[in-house]
């Protein structure tokens, strides 16, 4: 099975669309998940043990009448990023059935967690960044920028093949699942500022 895993891992990165569609055939939810994890352990530790950004958090900790250690932080992402996960790719999965999707929800969450794979590249550039000043943060931002474009690519690519989409269709679903978790909450929240301020 690690073979396998391997195999998948690395057709992630080399034959995205035929990887993913076999990993949605395959349902391997518990991979997915130890897959996403740890992506998201390295890169949030490497970014916690950034110099600017550690520095940042001894300064915060002075301000605070009890310090948060740094292992409660990681805990803390951790399950918020699990809680996302869940609810993004339920309601990505709900859409995409509204749409005309035939998958289940394990084909689809098999498949977006491991289209997350890429994501592991950001941790040692943040790592090395972080001793270069102003351009390492400069080339930090823009990789982390193209890579997230990449993995967004790979999440449409997983909804097409888990649920048989043409890639307009898959595009839509993600869309439509961004607006209704991610853009109207946070318009929602301006809305109210603005008009408590207006009161």
């Amino acid at each position: 099975m690690l073979g396998k895993l391997a195999d998948w891992l690395y057709g992630v990165i080399t034959r995205p669309v035929a990887t993913l569609n076999e990993i949605a055939r395959e349902k391997p939810v518990g991979w997915g998940l130890l897959i996403y994890t740890g992506v998201t352990l390295l890169s949030w530790i490497a970014v916690i043990f950034d110099p600017a950004t550690y520095e940042a958090y001894q300064e915060m900790m002075y301000l605070l009448p009890i310090a948060i250690p740094l292992y409660a932080i990681l805990i803390a992402v951790l399950l918020f990023s699990f809680l996302f996960l869940f609810i993004f790719s339920l309601a990505l999965h709900l859409i995409a059935r509204l749409l005309g999707g035939k998958g289940g929800y394990r084909n689809l969450f098999s498949a977006y967690t491991f289209a997350s794979f890429p994501l592991i590249i950001t941790a040692p550039i943040t790592v090395i960044s972080g001793f270069l000043g102003n351009f390492g943060s400069f080339l930090s931002g823009l990789t982390s920028f193209g890579i997230s474009i990449w993995v967004l690519v790979l999440q449409v690519i997983a909804v097409r093949e888990s649920h048989g989409f043409s890639t307009g269709i898959s595009v839509l679903s993600y869309i439509i699942t961004i607006v209704i978790l991610v853009i109207l909450p946070i318009a929602l929240i301006i809305w109210r500022m603005i008009a408590y301020l207006l009161m």
